[in-house]
């Protein structure tokens, strides 16, 4: 890290505010004509849209922020729950998100104890990389370092907090998707939430379409945001098939997987 970089650091504890609109630059004044050219992605724009003032959303995988930081402006923040087991994003999280609900919690589907893996490549520590799914190696990974984390279900979390309403959940936990949807299978069936889960095939043995089809069987749509249209449209096994694009391409590269929930 230069000394430069070093300084601008130390921001986030002195001006945690001028700190994380410089850290999150690409973010500011984002919209349908931008995100391209800066490569983000397109439900940043869309989930602003999308959700209501008074909205309560669980952002399981907060790694750095970003969805908090899109969304500070928008919501209540006693309304948003993060969770984010790498102890050392966490504390940064609590610092530049006080008033969030920031939790040190792994999700899975089962109640326990566990090693959370996070990859190095390029000589790097890559924490959006973070994940239970110690078995899987990343393209690059040189070595990795791990922490013990606490997993929990979501059910049990949640019969805890006593929600009267729950509207959104977003999810990007590195592979470990299904298990974290089966430990949050009854409070997603009490309250319907719209969810929003990154999954990818890079990190599945196994088809996800398969995983799509049993959280669709729980009284959902499953769609995806069209990059032209922004409009949710419905998504197919043969979409996902030939979603092969670069995964840095966050413009194209369709790994947001939104289920909403069917009308009665």
């Amino acid at each position: 890290m230069s000394l430069y970089q070093k300084i601008a650091e130390k921001l986030q504890y002195i001006s945690p505010s001028f700190y994380k609109k410089r850290y999150f630059k690409n973010l500011n004044n984002l919209n349908k004509d931008n995100f391209s050219e800066r490569n983000v992605e397109p439900e940043l724009v869309w989930i602003k849209e999308y959700l209501s003032e008074d909205a309560v959303i669980l952002d399981i995988g907060a790694n750095v922020g970003t969805f908090l930081y899109q969304l500070q402006n928008k919501l209540d923040h006693g309304h948003i729950y993060a969770f984010e087991p790498n102890k050392k994003l966490y504390t940064r999280l609590k610092r530049l998100f006080p008033q969030m609900r920031v939790l040190p919690l792994a999700l899975s589907d089962e109640n326990r104890t566990a090693e959370f893996k996070v990859p190095v490549i390029n000589g790097k520590m890559i924490a959006s990389r973070g994940t239970l799914n110690t078995s899987y190696k990343e393209k690059g990974e040189e070595k990795s370092y791990t922490e013990t984390v606490q997993v929990i279900k979501l059910d049990d979390w949640a019969a805890k907090e006593q929600f009267n309403t729950l509207d959104f959940i977003k999810i990007d936990v590195e592979g470990n998707e299904i298990k974290t949807l089966l430990g949050a299978k009854e409070t997603i069936r009490q309250f319907l939430p719209t969810l929003m889960v990154e999954m990818e095939q890079r990190h599945h043995q196994t088809p996800i379409w398969t995983d799509i089809s049993e959280v669709k069987s729980w009284g959902y749509e499953v769609k995806y945001l069209n990059r032209n249209s922004f409009t949710l449209e419905a998504l197919t096994e043969d979409i996902i098939s030939q979603n092969t694009n670069d995964e840095k391409n966050k413009t194209q590269y369709i790994n947001n997987i939104i289920f909403i929930p069917k009308k009665p």
